[in-house]
Order: C-alpha cells, then structure tokens, then sequence
C-alpha cells in the first residue's frame, strides 16, 4: 500500500469517527436553532468555548465555576457572597475583602473595589465610613466620591447605588443605570449600554450567564436565533457542528477546499489542512510538493514534511 493511500484512510477513518461521535449522544450540545450549549462540568466544551450554566470553558473542557476559588462564571458571576477578581472567585463582602456585586459591603464603604469597615476612615478618599457614605460623598443622594471608584475614577461607595452625573443614585432596577460592576438587582434584567433592561426576550439582550427564554444568545449578546446557516453565530461565536462563524459575524458552511476551517480548525475533506492566510484560517490542501504538510505531520508519495511543508 502506498504511503499516500494509507494517509487518506487514516484521514477518512479519522473523519468517520467524528461524525459517528459527534451525535445526539454527546454531552457537548447546542440545542435549538444553533442553540445554547448545555455542556456541564466534565464535558467537552461547545464550538466557541461556551458551556452550559455553571461551567466555564478551560483547556477545551468545562470546568466547574462560580464557588469559593473556582473561575468566574460568564460575566463574572460568581455563587452569593462572593466576588470576581483576577478571574477567581472569592469570598466578598467583609472589610478588606472585594466588594460584592452593587458595592455590597455589608454596611461598610466600597473603595476602589474593596470594603472599608464602619467607623473607619476611607482610604485615598478621606471621612469616616458610617452607613455606606464616607462623610460627605458616596452615599445616596451625595455627590461621588473623586477617586472611590472600581478604576480609580469617581465612585460612590455605598451599596446599590452607582455615579450618574457626579450624583449617586439608585441602581440595579429596571430603567436605572447599572451597579457596578455592570451588574443588575434583579435576574430579570441585564446590564445594556450602561442601564438595566428586560433580558431574555425575542430581540432583548441575553441575560447574565447568556439564557434566553426566546431563541439563544447571539454573538452580539441579543436573544434570537442563531447557529444555523445564515443566522448570527450564537454566543462565544459558535455554530452548529458542520458551520463556522464567518467574518460577518453569519454562521456559514465550512470545511471544504477554500472555505474557513470548522471548529477546532479541522478540515471535513482528505488532504485538507487548516492554514492561516490573511489572518483568517482557510482549509487548502496538503500533501503535495509545495503545500502544507497534512494531519501528523505526512505527506504524498516520495515527499517528506520539513518546516510544515512537503518537499
């Protein structure tokens, strides 16, 4: 047998074992029209690195998220009483710990990102913390504090409030301006252009942890259809098994001789290879003197693969 001919087997059994796996029977899905992923913990992870409810994507596996040490779910959510910070959930709330989600310090001041306790002095800001307000500024109805905020920037510093305006009103609900960080009080809402909105809906933003009630959640974070040809790529910039997410942001066909690589940058056609050209990965062909060498390293009769190339 040639070496050619062997290499194209070995190709075709390859291929033949992921459409045979790649079924109904895989717990790494998109369900719908393109669909939401439902993969949990343990699970491979969905096209565009998404994962179901609970679970984040880590080295192409979902892995466990929102608890005490472990990575912060989708925008940055994390289990109650705790708090996202450099990507790792902890505990929060307490003096000295981060502030919680809507600078929730259980009666303390929130200063750049962490809880000032009651009764004392509010650092880079100055006055005594007492009710969430450092004396004169980052409590309700007070002006914000200069330096207070979560970036350094103007903040308030008492719990469910956020600066508008050098002002800190209420946040959080529906039609107020976001609490930070970028979050809202109630499951219903999502954070969009900087005020809380309806989630969920048909054409209304996904909500935290990317659910929809109508459709799946888009790339562009908008609840309606996606996945399939010619839709928008779902969330992660994920499409159904056999489409890729096109430039234009559409999923579309992939795989074949020409056109983008499918997920995983894999190729559906022997002596194909995913190369990069033009900063977008294509599938061409490999094998043959000149071009790319193929999967393992092989090439054609007589050829040998140096440099990633068959010569």
């Amino acid at each position: 047998m040639t070496r050619m001919t062997f290499v194209s087997l070995a190709v075709a059994l390859f291929l033949g074992l992921i459409v045979c796996c790649s079924g109904s029977g895989s717990s790494s899905v998109l369900t719908g029209t393109g669909g939401n992923c439902t993969a949990p913990p343990g699970a491979a992870c969905c096209p565009g690195g998404t994962c179901g409810a609970g679970a984040v994507c880590n080295a192409n596996v979902c892995a466990s998220c929102g608890g005490a040490g472990e990575a912060c779910c989708a925008d940055r959510a994390c289990a109650s009483g705790f708090a996202c910070a450099g990507g790792v959930c902890a505990q929060c709330g307490g003096p000295g710990q981060a502030c919680c989600d809507a600078n929730g310090c259980g009666g303390g001041c929130c200063v750049n990102a962490l809880c000032t306790a009651s009764g004392a002095t509010c650092p880079t800001v100055g006055g005594t913390c007492s009710g969430g307000s450092c004396g004169t500024c980052g409590g309700a109805g007070q002006t914000c504090c200069a330096n207070a905020g979560r970036g350094g920037g103007a903040g308030c510093t008492a719990g469910n409030v956020a600066c508008a305006n050098n002002q800190c009103a209420a946040c959080g609900g529906a039609g107020e301006p976001c609490c930070e960080p970028s979050v809202c009080t109630a499951p219903e809402l999502a954070c969009a252009g900087g005020r809380c909105a309806a989630c969920g809906g048909a054409g209304e933003p996904c909500c935290p942890g990317n659910p929809c009630g109508s459709g799946s959640c888009t790339a562009d974070q908008v609840c309606g259809p996606c996945g399939a040809t010619g839709q928008p790529c779902c969330a992660g910039s994920s499409c159904s098994s056999t489409l890729a997410c096109l430039d234009t942001s559409v999923c579309g066909d992939c795989g074949a001789a020409g056109q983008p690589c499918c997920a995983g940058q894999t190729c559906t056609g022997a002596m194909l290879a995913c190369a990069t050209k033009g900063g977008t990965n294509v599938c061409e062909q490999c094998g043959t003197a000149g071009a790319p060498c193929c999967a393992g390293k092989t090439c054609g009769t007589g050829l040998n693969c140096h440099g990633g190339q068959c010569g």
